[in-house]
């Protein structure tokens, strides 16, 4: 008896991770320099109340930050940061790299619903 309830646990622990993982939404911010992907460099992510429009487009107020790889990407899992089930249906997020002092080199933005995966470029 005490096997089958730990089976039925598992199982339903199992599916249940799998319907979060659908739920999730994804972005993948490819960054360059004169055309050529930059590897190395910090993308910083804001939700719509920040956007470049506000005084809080500056590094230190960001939500996110994820460095790119070598092909030049950053990859944002926006569940780890935002409820995407509190969320409106669709959201806009902004995304920007930053020289010295926050002097913005390039933004984008994306808007979004859960489930989704997107990709954009910031080209700088």
């Amino acid at each position: 008896m005490k096997k089958l309830l730990f089976l039925t646990l598992l199982l339903s622990l199992f599916f249940t991770g799998c319907k979060k993982d659908e739920a999730d939404a994804f972005v993948n911010v490819t960054v360059k320099e004169s055309s050529i992907p930059q590897a190395g460099v910090t993308v910083c992510m804001f939700s719509d109340q920040k956007g470049p429009s506000t005084t809080f487009f500056t590094s230190f107020f960001s939500d996110k930050k994820v460095i790119t790889e070598s092909s030049g990407i950053a990859k944002f899992n926006l569940e780890d940061t935002f409820d995407l089930d509190v969320i409106d249906s669709q959201t806009t997020f902004y995304f920007g790299v930053f020289g010295t002092n926050d002097v913005v080199l390039g933004s984008s933005a994306v808007t979004i619903e859960k489930g989704q995966t997107k990709s954009i470029t910031i080209n700088f």
